[in-house]
């Protein structure tokens, strides 16, 4: 195998504020401990994957921080009330001053990948300049981005950004590697995708939490009572602490 090119960026929101999307569903402590979970399962794959030179994590949150620098990562502070694409372009040029060949951005909301993902991400990757790009399996989002260098193109990030990062590649002369990989497209941000979750034990830390917390007792209980609707939003967060 060759030297690995790409350097994993992850970019994570303070713990506190995650998941807002889940919040019908999880009390502000509930989607803290989730978010803390997915990211050390994500955390743990990179860290002990061959295919990738590094892992930089940008956060303003010190636990995440301090999270990473266990685990082997390097850390870089996110600028402060940014946004996600600033976060990720401070990264961008961060490696390039490191003279770090390319990059690739992952997540925190994907417990579910594995080695064997970032394998097919980084040995698919063409040699610079290039860019690979992983589709969420719904909402149109961008799951995974790989671009050497890594300012090869701008980071979209956001609403329809799968197709906006397709159309900026194109734009710069470069024809993106479209790839499928349906644990990547598995980020958490329904009560389905809770669930779906505790069908696969290889998030180990996620599905843990998911069981030691109790949400995922309430999470079945719900769906056997709701078998045709889904997750009721209101019946399945606990009730507040008196």
């Amino acid at each position: 195998m060759n030297a690995p090119l790409l350097w994993a960026v992850i970019p994570v929101k303070r713990f506190t504020q995650a998941k807002q999307r889940l919040a019908p569903l999880l009390d502000a402590h509930e989607r803290a401990g989730l978010a803390r979970a997915m990211f050390e399962d994500v955390l743990h794959v990179l860290a002990g994957c061959p295919f990738v030179a590094g892992t930089l994590v940008v956060t303003q949150d010190p636990e995440a921080a301090a999270i990473a620098r266990r685990a082997g990562a390097e850390v870089l502070a996110d600028p402060p009330e940014a946004g996600l694409a600033a976060a990720l372009r401070h990264a961008a040029h961060a490696l390039c001053a490191a003279r770090c060949a390319g990059m690739l951005v992952v997540p925190a909301d994907l417990p579910q990948i594995t080695s064997a993902d970032i394998e097919l991400i980084a040995l698919g990757h063409r040699r610079s300049p290039a860019v690979t790009l992983v589709a969420a399996s719904s909402d149109g989002g961008t799951n995974a981005l790989a671009c050497s260098p890594p300012d090869a193109m701008p980071l979209l990030f956001g609403e329809d950004s799968f197709r906006r990062h397709r159309d900026a590649a194109l734009a710069r002369g470069l024809v993106p590697k479209l790839l499928t990989l349906p644990r990547f497209g598995r980020d958490i941000d329904r009560p389905d995708d809770l669930l779906a979750c505790l069908d696969d034990r290889s998030s180990m830390r996620t599905h843990a939490y998911l069981a030691g917390s109790g949400i995922a007792r309430r999470l079945r209980e719900n769906a056997h009572a709701h078998p045709h609707g889904g997750a009721s939003a209101h019946s399945t967060r606990r009730d507040p602490t008196p």
